[in-house]
């Protein structure tokens, strides 16, 4: 009879994992527990139920701190709608240089809405810009009850420069966007969005 450790060596195909077994043949007496042909070996280790418990206490300490993030749905809907006003901000850059037409950003205190000029390069901010993919509504969103913004009309030029609606003057200063407590920066002469 081979022993344990010969058999484990020459394991037949579709046992993979023979050596966490030994061969045992069925005997009378107080044998080790069978399970068909083979049984598990006497050595095994697992889990101390001191090593559990600790375990579950990390894990409750964890939850303790991290849920409350988790119930404050106000940060993450200041962070998504943040992220979409910086979004349409860009894209409004590079609507302006891939068209050659001043292309604003009105964003008022609760919403954004992109516009171009009429006649391209002048006449009023009337025109709305559709939503890309062959919208038929315009480029426009709406802040979340609770989220504010800050209020401010500003238009990117055909070189993708950011300008003062009110005065067309290029901004010279960066241009920070609050909405609730985060904020979307504007720099000037580049009209990088971050």
């Amino acid at each position: 009879m081979q022993t344990a450790n010969e058999q484990t060596k020459r394991a037949p195909i579709g046992r993979p994992f023979l050596s966490l077994y030994r061969r045992v043949g069925v005997r009378s007496d107080s044998g080790p527990i069978t399970f068909g042909a083979y049984a598990f070996r006497h050595n095994q280790s697992g889990f101390t139920l001191i090593e559990l418990v600790v375990v579950l206490l990390l894990i409750g300490v964890l939850m303790a701190v991290g849920m409350p993030r988790f119930f404050n749905q106000l940060t993450f809907l200041e962070w998504g709608f943040s992220d979409e006003v910086a979004e349409a901000l860009r894209f409004s850059q590079k609507m302006a240089v891939a068209t050659g037409c001043d292309t604003q950003m009105a964003i008022t205190a609760n919403s954004y809405q992109m516009n171009q000029r009429v006649n391209c390069n002048s006449g009023t901010f009337t025109q709305s810009v559709q939503v890309p993919g062959g919208g038929t509504t315009g480029y426009a969103g709406t802040a979340p009850n609770g989220v504010t913004l800050t209020a401010i009309n500003i238009y990117f030029d055909s070189l993708g420069r950011p300008r003062n609606s009110a005065t067309n003057a290029l901004l010279t200063a960066s241009t920070a966007i609050t909405i609730g407590s985060r904020s979307v920066t504007i720099e000037p002469e580049t009209g990088y969005v971050h």
